[in-house]
């Protein structure tokens, strides 16, 4: 992995707005920069971005003030470019992190990672084939870490080495192997105990077959008896059944019967609505004549009304004409009496003008008096209104200043309020407090017990385990002894039957086959061993009930034990319960201690009143100010009577100008009078001409001419809105003759075809009563069989009853049966099982040895102490090889992995040795300047080690270590060496504040940190 391009925005010092760095074209180069400047930052960005880890949490790498952060790495692998960017907010609980992978595509870019930030980020692990701690432990030198292994003591630099390298693993499956072992061997004991019990089940097989058989007899007989029963059961039930069917048709009868008479009354209502219907048409038929008769009255004004419409539309045509006649008439006669109006209008309005003359001429002289009687008073008016100018603008003032003044009182006493309510709300929260830790002694009291229980609980559960053990090794030992008892019992047969041989004719000796010699003797010795036998099977069964009563009380024992036991869940969890709780309670122990300092200082702002202090000033600036502008009160007397004046100056300043306006207007008014004396004659004149055109009927000629013809054409087209009224009233009084004459024809029709219709429903009804009749005759037959149903059906249920007493008895059999050839298939799956029991067993005890054999390979003899065998020499010679470089081969070092001790024993260690011009000395023999050579050169030695471990391809190295501790040589020497191994490195970073050795870098990326956050530099 190569870095090419890194983009920060408020990451920890660096901030927003900063160009990205640029590192293609950089083999080596030096990270320079005072102390906290951002050097390490920058490598953590780097970490960050790709595994999203570093020094810090990543809520704490967010630059301070800033809500978010964002870090966008651009690096090269195996030739393809790639590009990491991540992302990370603040929230108010938990923050959010987004985290984008993408490839270049061409030209752009193409997202290649997963939908969630776990799933993309093991996608960027399986890409770089490398974590963080990989990364760390091999690219990067991060400060205080270059000695981390060297400076362990010997005995321990294994442990670090194996750390190192990864070997934790073999010692998980040490500890895994170890532990299936356990449990495997768990397993063989729990089986042993199983095949204990399985063999003691498998040999009551013979028992098992008797019960069973004696239980097929007995089920035999019951199902016999249960056939007889069930014969006499079903002839009850037959003669009941049939019954029931002489009952059901009974019912079917009686519904027959119900629906017959509904339908007869059904019947009856139609026939009685039909014969109804046929007297109401008679009557409608009766009338025929007066009908007929009214209705052709009514065709005849009908007839005359619709010739009158037909004359309408040209009595209308006439009379609109006739009516825009009159209009154009009315229309010229309002215009000539509209024009006399105007002109006698006119004609008064002169004359009224004309008669105002002397009286305006007397007005103006008075006028002129009064205004002569004012003098000048304009100046005075003029310094009222300014004075009144400059008082507002201080009542202003002052209402501005008084309202400040209100506003900040508001403000103090809401403060003081909000001390008060913020007291109250301490004093709440600490009584609150107080009662949600009043419980505390009774919550510790309870753990200390719960705690007593949980530890008696776990001595319980040891004494349990070993009971159990217990039990298992009683069940083995009934076993043997149950065995060793049938051995007995076959060898005591065998001689029994021997002895029935002796005491037939027997001639052959039953030992040896030869010929019978002493007969008494050889009875005699299977007397002796058949006693011998006897005591021993005695002993033997002693010894057994002696065990099967220890296993007996120990199972009591171990039930008791268990379900004492099964409570340590409990109480487990009631300790964590309480546990959880006296946190919490330690917790509002906190909080009150704080709720009660906040409220000391809110009553001590109170008591002194010290609150709000800024506000109290201004306070006291206002009513300054206020006292400087005199009160309000005074203030609005002086307006008062200002305003009073003004209105008295000006309202004089009114009256003197209303007259000058009169004068002026009456002056204007006499002139006009003058001027319109010679139109006063001219509508005199008009006026007059008007009037008698109007009394004379002196206008519109042609439309009296026009009015008097349409007129005439009226009266001799016949038509009048009288006649046509007439005529519509009389057709409407005769309408009620056409619903008459519609109703007789329906009476007519409903008669002819209804007649039949009665007849037939008569028909029916005779019917329907004759089958009636017939119904209640069946029925009363009926009735009389159906008294013997109920002694049927008492002799049906006694015989089932007495049938479900035998099959009851028969399903009891049954069960038993079914448990004597339970008990015979659990013996003889018991034995089928003991053989597999068996053969697991000898599985297990296998296997177990396997992994006893695992255990001991994956532990540190094994193939721990191969590899670090294995990798120890390569990390010299990589060691020595950069060592070669910084001290121009002037040290070498080699490690020690086995020890002698004083006394002449072998111990593993991990010793480095260094030679160098003045011997061989340990590592712990150095320091400074030489420590620090020999640290960095076993710390890239182990770095590569560790990336070809992980197939890994170590492109990139990072320096951030101090090297303040070399001489300027050592420094040259230094830099030598990483010069040295630029060819196996892509890139090489290396950090330092040193000066001297910033310029022995070819490139050199300086970091600055100003206000506005830490900036870089490439030089």
């Amino acid at each position: 992995m190569i870095p090419r391009k890194i983009a920060l925005r408020n990451f920890m010092c660096y901030r927003e707005g900063l160009p990205p760095l640029d590192l293609d074209g950089i083999n080596i180069a030096c990270l320079a920069g005072e102390n906290g400047s951002g050097k390490s930052a920058l490598l953590d960005a780097m970490t960050w971005a790709l595994w999203g880890e570093a020094r810090l949490s990543s809520d704490e790498l967010i630059a301070l003030g800033a809500a978010d952060m964002e870090v966008e790495l651009i690096f090269t692998l195996d030739g393809q470019d790639y590009r990491v960017i991540r992302k990370r907010s603040k929230g108010k609980r938990v923050g959010q992190t987004w985290l984008e992978f993408q490839a270049r595509n061409g030209e752009g870019w193409k997202p290649i990672g997963e939908s969630g930030v776990r799933e993309t980020q093991e996608a960027i692990n399986r890409t770089l084939r490398m974590d963080y701690e990989l990364f760390a432990n091999s690219a990067y030198l991060r400060q205080g870490h270059a000695d981390e292994f060297t400076r362990k003591e010997p005995a321990r630099r294994k442990e670090v080495l194996a750390g190192i390298l990864g070997l934790q693993a073999y010692e998980e499956l040490e500890a895994r192997s170890k532990e299936r072992a356990r449990s495997l061997d768990g397993q063989v004991k729990s089986l042993e105990g199983h095949a204990a019990a399985l063999r003691q089940q498998a040999e009551k097989r013979e028992v098992y077959i008797a019960e069973l058989r004696r239980a097929e007899e007995l089920l035999a007989e019951l199902e016999a008896q249960v056939a007889a029963a069930q014969l006499a059961r079903d002839r009850a039930a037959e003669r009941a059944q049939a019954l029931e069917a002489r009952r059901a048709l009974r019912d079917e009868r009686l519904r027959q019967l119900e629906r017959l008479r509904s339908d007869c009354e059904a019947l009856r209502a139609d026939v009685e609505k039909r014969r109804r219907g046929v007297s109401r048409a008679l009557e409608i038929i009766e009338r025929r004549e007066e009908i007929l008769a009214g209705a052709a009255r009514l065709q005849a004004a009908q007839a005359e009304r619709v010739r009158l419409e037909g004359l309408r539309d040209a009595y209308d045509a006439l009379q609109e004409r006739r009516a825009a006649q009159l209009e154009a008439l009315r229309e010229e006669e309002a215009r000539l009496r509209a024009d006399l109006r105007v002109a006698e209008s006119e004609l008064r309005s002169l004359r009224e003008r004309a008669a105002r003359r002397p009286a305006l001429e007397r007005s103006l002289e008075e006028l002129r008096r009064q205004l002569d009687g004012f003098g000048p008073m304009a100046e005075e008016l003029a310094q009222a209104r300014a004075r009144r100018a400059d008082l507002r603008e201080r009542i202003r003032s002052v209402n501005e200043l008084m309202r400040q003044r209100t506003e900040l009182q508001g403000k103090i006493e809401m403060r003081r309020d909000s001390l008060v309510a913020s007291r109250e709300e301490f004093k709440r929260q600490l009584r609150k407090l107080a009662e949600e830790t009043r419980d505390e002694g009774r919550w510790r009291d309870e753990l200390a017990q719960a705690r007593k229980e949980r530890q008696r609980l776990e001595a319980d559960e040891q004494r349990l385990e070993e009971q159990r053990r217990l039990e298992r090794e009683l069940v083995e030992r009934a076993g043997s002894l149950g065995a060793e008892i049938k051995t007995i019992e076959a060898r005591g047969k065998e001689i029994r039957q021997k002895i029935d041989m002796l005491a037939g004719d027997l001639k052959t000796c039953p030992l040896c086959g030869g010929e019978l010699t002493d007969r008494s003797h050889i009875e005699a010795e299977y007397e002796r061993e058949r006693r011998d036998l006897l005591a021993q099977h005695g002993a033997t069964k002693r010894e057994l009930e002696s065990v099967n009563a220890q296993a007996q009380a120990l199972r009591a024992e171990i039930d008791a034990l268990e379900r004492r036991v099964a409570a340590k869940a409990e109480v487990a969890a009631r300790v964590a319960t309480l546990e959880s709780e006296l946190r919490k309670i330690e917790e509002l122990r906190r909080q009150q201690a704080e709720q009660q300092r906040l409220l000391d200082d809110v009553q001590l702002q109170l008591l002194r009143g010290d609150y709000e202090r800024g506000l109290r000033q201004e306070l006291s600036r206002v009513e300054s100010e206020i006292a400087g502008l005199g009160t309000l009160d005074a203030l609005e007397r002086e307006m008062n009577a200002l305003e009073a004046r003004i209105a008295t100056l000006e309202q004089r300043a009114a009256e003197q100008n209303d007259i000058q306006v009169k004068i002026k207007s009456a002056q204007q008014e006499i002139a006009r009078i003058d001027a319109e004396d010679p139109a006063m004659h001219e509508q005199e004149q008009l006026a007059a001409a008007l009037t008698a055109r109007l009394a004379q009927g002196d206008f519109a000629h042609e439309a009296r001419a026009e009015l008097a013809r349409l007129d005439a054409e009226v009266e001799a087209l016949g038509y009048s809105r009288e006649r046509y009224d007439a005529a519509r009233a009389e057709v409407e009084a005769l309408q009620g003759w056409e619903e008459q004459q519609q109703r007789l024809s329906r009476a007519e029709e409903w008669l002819a075809e209804h007649r039949e219709g009665l007849a037939r429903d008569e028909e029916s009804l005779r019917q329907r009563e004759a089958e009636i009749a017939a119904a209640e005759a069946e029925l009363r037959s009926l009735d009389e069989e159906l008294r013997q149903l109920a002694p049927a059906i008492r002799q049906r249920d006694e015989a089932a009853a007495e049938l479900r007493r035998l099959q009851e008895a028969v399903a009891v059999r049954q069960k038993d049966l079914g448990e004597r050839q339970a008990d015979l298939r659990r013996s003889e799956e018991a034995a089928a099982e003991l053989l597999q029991v068996e053969g697991q067993r000898r599985a297990l005890i296998e296997r177990k040895s396997l992994f006893d054999e695992l255990t001991q390979a994956f532990g540190k003899r094994g193939v721990q102490a191969m590899l670090i065998e294995t990798a120890i020499p390569e990390i010299e010679r990589e060691a020595n090889r950069l060592l070669a470089r910084m001290t121009d081969n002037q040290m070498h070092l080699t490690f020690e992995t086995q020890a002698s001790t004083k006394k002449g024993d072998t111990v593993e260690t991990l010793e480095i040795k260094i030679a160098d011009g003045l011997g061989t000395r340990v590592y712990d023999a150095y320091s400074g300047g030489e420590a620090f050579r020999l640290d960095f050169a076993i710390r890239i030695a182990l770095a590569k080690l560790l990336a070809k471990r992980a197939g890994a391809r170590l492109e990139t190295l990072v320096i951030d270590e101090g090297f303040g501790s070399q001489d300027a040589r050592g420094r040259e020497r230094l830099v030598e060496a990483i010069t040295s191994v630029q060819n196996e490195f892509k890139r090489i970073l290396v950090i330092t504040h040193i000066q001297e050795l910033k310029d022995l870098f070819p490139v050199q990326i300086e970091i600055t940190k100003t206000p506005a956050g830490s900036v870089w530099q490439i030089a």
